[in-house]
């Protein structure tokens, strides 16, 4: 199909999600599945779905992380849910909207979640190289988002993503990044068996978005307990961050020790529900 000038995604990120670290990253379990595509979706198939790139990217790691193929009509009723949640009718929505949506619909469907599990998500920063390919080598699949124009599009006709600087951006779209073959590739919701080869690494790709997205798979009883983690992680993370910068800004050498003195107290409480979450995986 030829490209379109759409935008069918928002462009703002948060980088307050839960955040996977190299660390943490190194006790996910390999999945136990094929080097395979197997769950495609066509987002273009319907009127109501042509700007769901992100439902659509979202579902897709689902898909890949229970080996489940949803249906249409689960597919829209997810869309119908984000039209609840301040994204305005007919337009596109935001990466990480969608994955909290995504989430939240699976850990509802009880039936689901008795024959499956539940599942967590987390954000990865585009530029942690290793910790994306570590991922991508234990079969999971993530997901993100890139701004795009016509040089993209003829880029990957032949399959392969050659290029890494895409501008001026005509259309904005959410992919999924995943191993085929033991490649990196991009499973693109845009049409049907729609998959291409990174050449680059995402990081080198500047037109990709700031942060990639991954569900995890977590027992029933085990989801709050990773929830309170994780945002006590994420506040440790903060307050380490606003010590480092108060740090930079004052002379007084008795403070500057303080803070030093605290953020060492913060990264030892950090490692410890660090070392907590993972008996969850």
């Amino acid at each position: 199909m030829e490209e379109e000038v759409l935008w069918c995604l928002g462009i703002w990120e948060q980088d307050t999600d839960y955040t996977l670290c190299e660390w943490f990253e190194d006790n996910l379990p390999k999945l136990v599945k094929q080097d395979e595509v197997r769950f495609f979706y066509n987002q273009y198939i319907n009127s109501w779905s042509k700007v769901s790139c992100t439902i659509f990217a979202a579902v897709g790691m689902i898909s890949d992380l229970f080996n489940y193929q949803f249906s249409y009509d689960e597919i829209k009723e997810i869309d119908d849910m984000s039209y609840t949640r301040w994204r305005i009718k007919g337009q596109g929505w935001y990466v990480q909207s969608a994955v909290k949506l995504v989430a939240d619909w699976w850990n509802d469907n009880k039936k689901l979640t008795e024959k499956y599990w539940k599942v967590a998500y987390y954000r990865i920063s585009k530029y942690d190289d290793e910790v994306i390919e570590n991922v991508i080598d234990k079969l999971y699949t993530l997901d993100t988002n890139y701004q795009g124009n016509k040089k993209y599009w003829e880029d990957k006709k032949d399959w392969v993503l050659d290029g890494t600087d895409f501008w001026p951006a005509t259309y904005g779209h959410s992919v999924d990044i995943i191993s085929n073959n033991w490649k990196r590739s991009v499973k693109d919701s845009w049409s049907t068996n729609q998959v291409y080869e990174l050449k680059h690494p995402v990081s080198q790709i500047k037109c990709y978005g700031s942060f990639l997205y991954l569900y995890t798979k977590v027992a029933e009883d085990a989801l709050e307990e990773i929830k309170r983690l994780n945002e006590l992680k994420t506040k440790i993370v903060q307050v380490i961050e606003l010590n480092s910068a108060i740090w930079n800004l004052i002379n007084d050498a008795t403070y500057k020790n303080s803070l030093h003195k605290m953020n060492e107290d913060n990264r030892n409480k950090l490692k410890t529900v660090e070392e907590l979450l993972t008996k969850y995986m």
